[in-house]
């Protein structure tokens, strides 16, 4: 195993607005702060509403008493405030804080078959410097951005059949939401999904993408880098949960004229007694070329590769303990145009899918409700790559290790105006051999959703 060396720099990029600041400030702004909580055993004045929710609250009255269709409607608005700072092994720096989030509408089922929703989607620059540009927080050039990224009909059938058309969150293995920035991946496409027993379906047909940071939908194809082409993506997959704890995904994707992606993944929770338990799992993926194979070439214009995986977990209580190994064959990178990796070495910076390379993983998880507040908890997962190559010209490719860290609190606020606030830290150190630099990145997120109707 070839060394890896490197150093850290803390950088001089001082973290300005965040934390504790952060968490005050947006609520103050916002004129939702709430005032001074009665004791738990006084009877306590109404619950507190935010003026957004004061200002809909006649008419969430009025509309309970018409018919389902209009009855059950559901408005939701859904806060988030995100600063990035990430240095790269290369040396350079990305840094900006964005806030913004979503507006979401669905409808009631008519007739219990027809139903319709829409979501409109929006990113602002709070702090962006210029030449940190590459968070995917903004639009490129720290810009922000807003766009109706859902606009959908459906039709069902009791749970055996939903028919859904046109923009919409999908999300089966390699395309998927990837919502680790402001705003999720969304799809122009006809989906059809239901259950039948302990069988899960879901099919369709994707034409266009809009991606995490964008505010245009582009062709499936131009968002995996083919340009001058409007092709499509073609997916079916089931989930099957034919005995208890026991669960099976099986799904294949077909990109016209870019490559095909088909994956299996079993999943067993095994209960040893009241206290411990062990999960094991195992996943593989073949992707290749298919059709006129316009991406990049790899090994050859008809490139083939794989990756597969295992992963053990044993739990005690609150304590959860992971072990993790993949492979990935030297014929390519596994692509993800068009969602996050769904494989058991996906860390915040790197994949551990490169072409030809080995990589483990063990980490750790604590749920420390009991024990220091509820709502916290926390997780470390350390990886390791070696061996990997670059599948263009064949050459070495450089070691690697990744040191995470994700801390999340959801605090059980008595006040309904603080209720629906989760607060998440992410942070991460990459070590790459022969590397200028450690790379290192950290997150802070605040999410927090009301509910207008």
């Amino acid at each position: 195993m070839r060394s890896m060396n490197g150093r850290v720099r803390c950088g001089r990029a001082p973290v300005r607005r965040f934390a504790l600041t952060l968490g005050v400030a947006l609520p103050i702004a916002a004129g939702m702060w709430p005032g001074p909580a009665s004791a738990e055993d006084a009877p306590g004045p109404p619950p507190l509403l935010t003026p957004l929710e004061k200002l809909f609250l006649p008419l969430k009255e009025k509309v309970a008493t018409l018919p389902p269709f209009l009855g059950d409607t559901d408005v939701k608005l859904h806060f988030r405030s995100y600063y990035f700072n990430r240095t790269k092994p290369d040396d350079t720096q990305n840094e900006a804080e964005a806030f913004g989030g979503w507006l979401g509408y669905k409808s009631g089922w008519l007739f219990d078959t027809l139903a319709m929703g829409a979501t409109f989607y929006g990113s602002a620059p709070l702090y962006a410097p210029g030449d940190k540009d590459g968070t995917l927080l903004l639009k490129p050039g720290q810009k922000g951005y807003y766009v109706p990224g859902e606009a959908w009909g459906a039709l069902r059938y009791k749970d055996y059949a939903l028919l859904k058309g046109y923009r919409q969150l999908v999300d089966q293995t390699y395309i998927n939401p990837r919502d680790n920035r402001m705003t999720p991946n969304t799809f122009e496409a006809l989906m059809l999904g239901g259950t039948v027993g302990w069988v899960q379906y879901l099919g369709g047909f994707i034409w266009n993408i809009k991606t995490r940071n964008s505010d245009e939908f582009v062709a499936m194809s131009s968002a995996a880098g083919v340009k001058g082409q409007h092709d499509g993506v073609g997916l079916a997959g089931v989930r099957l949960t034919p005995v208890k704890d026991l669960r099976i995904d099986v799904s294949n994707q077909y990109g016209a004229n870019m490559f095909n992606t088909f994956y299996a993944e079993a999943d067993y929770l095994l209960a040893l007694n009241k206290d411990w338990k062990l999960r094991l799992g195992a996943q593989f993926t073949d992707q290749r070329a298919v059709g006129d194979a316009l991406l990049p070439k790899a090994q050859g214009k008809y490139w083939v590769t794989h990756t597969g995986g295992t992963r053990f977990q044993l739990s005690y209580r609150e304590l959860t303990l992971t072990a993790a190994f993949s492979i990935t064959g030297d014929g390519n990178n596994i692509q993800t145009p068009w969602g996050s990796f769904p494989g058991y070495l996906s860390m915040i910076d790197q994949d551990f899918d490169r072409a030809d390379e080995k990589a483990w993983l063990i980490g750790a998880a604590y749920d420390f409700s009991k024990l220091l507040t509820p709502g916290l908890s926390a997780y470390v997962n350390l990886a390791w790559g070696v061996d990997a190559i670059n599948p263009s010209n064949r050459k070495t490719a450089p070691n690697q290790a990744e040191y995470d860290l994700t801390t999340d609190y959801r605090p059980p606020f008595k006040a309904p105006v603080l209720q629906g606030m989760w607060f998440r830290f992410r942070a991460d150190i990459l070590d790459q051999q022969d590397a200028k630099t450690l790379g290192y990145q950290f997150r802070i997120i605040i999410n927090w959703d009301r509910d207008l109707i």
